[in-house]
């Protein structure tokens, strides 16, 4: 197993730290709404990219070369360090022209990015396709998310260019929603269900209902993004009411299968169901708001601490947990295949590292959940009472505090499970025997 820049686990380890320091970027713009001190334009720009940049889609990268490395043979992997380098300086561009407010970096950074993107698809769906669910509609359904990246891609140039300013809210909306719900959305619920079956050492409760899901999910998609492009209400309610019976079809079928497994428990497990949870309940809330806006004026006001709410307790709920159950799934194959040979001591290893990749389960979870669910909380509170009002600031702190702490729990615990060398593996059997003769 390769090791170094360019290796599955320097994706998987800069996307973390990609997405560990925008995340207290985010949590410090949600403190500052709440106060009156809201971060300027370009931070927010920054936040943004280097979470989905440097953060997700290097982290998807590094998940799909891992899976692909993981089943290869042994001598047949290799390092792909220009796609490393290149997603990272992508990142980083993105961020320094934030920052400096400079449009002409942020084309060349999207230049490098689309660049970058050519190999990264192919080596998604490489991955991709060691899943036991994979069928041809699975080539279709995830082609149509890499078309929603290159998409959204294309979009962001021509809104960094500003070359058709009549059309700038247009191409703003479809670069935003073109990334969101092709890309990543699709990605992600498409790839749980892949997963999990293969975590869970069995098949899909029910393949049809999982093909049609997959055939479903992209004309919702599809719905909802013709709704925000020609700002119709009615189609929004109605592709998302059909996104919401999709998407409860495939939790329940994933929820079945769990089910008839035994309901087996991991953090991998806990995370990845969890987080097909909070993409329904998001999408039930989704559609309230949608329902709110029927009115003129709205019947509740809604304004930027409401989006902002929403829009981070999606992402934690749905995106950071699948991010987590992700690295919970894969770290223990990775580090065993890349530092030992043997495939008992592997075994061995690979359990040891799964103990500490599961320990902490359920407060993880909940930190996260409970943090995610208390921004909404914050949301709905200015409703009835003032900002500066000590239950909101209580919810805030109490909100903040749980996720900072969720972060620096799996921080902790991806730091532990990389500093655990093989060697303790041959105390394992030991100390089993020992205490059986107790």
């Amino acid at each position: 197993m390769s090791r170094g820049f360019g290796s599955p686990l320097s994706f998987l380890l800069a996307g973390w730290g990609w997405l560990l320091l925008t995340s207290l970027l985010g949590l410090a713009s949600f403190w500052g709404i709440v106060h009156g001190a809201p971060l300027t334009p370009g931070l927010r720009t920054l936040h943004v990219h280097g979470i989905l940049i440097g953060g997700l889609l290097q982290l998807m990268t590094g998940f799909a070369l891992a899976a692909g490395d993981l089943a290869a043979q042994e001598g047949s992997r290799s390092k792909h360090r220009l796609l490393f380098f290149g997603i990272n300086l992508a990142a980083l561009g993105f961020t320094v022209s934030a920052w400096l407010r400079e449009p002409n970096l942020t084309i060349l950074a999207g230049l490098l990015l689309a660049a970058a993107c050519v190999p990264m698809a192919r080596h998604l769906l490489r991955g991709l396709r060691t899943g036991s669910s994979w069928t041809p509609l699975s080539l279709f359904f995830f082609g149509l998310s890499l078309l929603g990246l290159f998409g959204n891609l294309v979009l962001g140039e021509l809104l960094a260019g500003a070359w058709y300013p009549t059309w700038h809210g247009i191409i703003r909306l479809g670069h935003v929603h073109a990334g969101l719900l092709f890309f990543l959305t699709l990605a992600g619920v498409g790839t749980i269900q892949l997963a999990l079956p293969r975590l869970l050492n069995r098949p899909l409760h029910s393949q049809a209902l999982g093909q049609t899901v997959l055939l479903l999910l992209p004309a919702c998609a599809a719905g909802l993004l013709t709704g925000f492009l020609l700002s119709s209400i009615h189609i929004q309610l109605v592709a998302g009411g059909c996104l919401l019976v999709t998407l409860a079809l495939g939790c329940l079928n994933l929820l079945r299968t769990w089910s008839q497994a035994g309901q087996p428990g991991s953090a991998a497990t806990d995370h990845l169901l969890t987080a097909l949870c909070f993409l329904l309940i998001m999408t039930s809330i989704g559609i309230a708001l949608g329902i709110n806006l029927l009115w003129t004026p709205p019947a509740l006001p809604y304004g930027t601490l409401h989006l902002v709410a929403y829009t981070h307790t999606a992402f934690l709920g749905f995106f950071l947990q699948a991010v987590v159950g992700g690295l919970s799934y894969t770290l223990p194959p990775l580090l065993a295949a890349q530092r030992i040979s043997h495939q008992k001591k592997r075994t061995a290893y690979r359990d040891i590292v799964e103990q500490v990749m599961n320990r902490w389960r359920a407060v993880q979870v909940a930190t996260v959940s409970f943090g995610a669910l208390g921004l909404v909380l914050v949301a709905s509170l200015t409703w009835n009472l003032p900002l500066s009002s000590p239950w909101i600031q209580a919810a805030t702190w109490g909100s903040l505090g749980l996720l900072l702490l969720h972060l620096t729990m799996v921080t902790v615990k991806l730091t532990q499970a990389i500093n655990t060398e093989p060697g303790h593996e041959r105390a394992h059997p030991d100390e089993l025997k020992h205490s059986g003769t107790r």
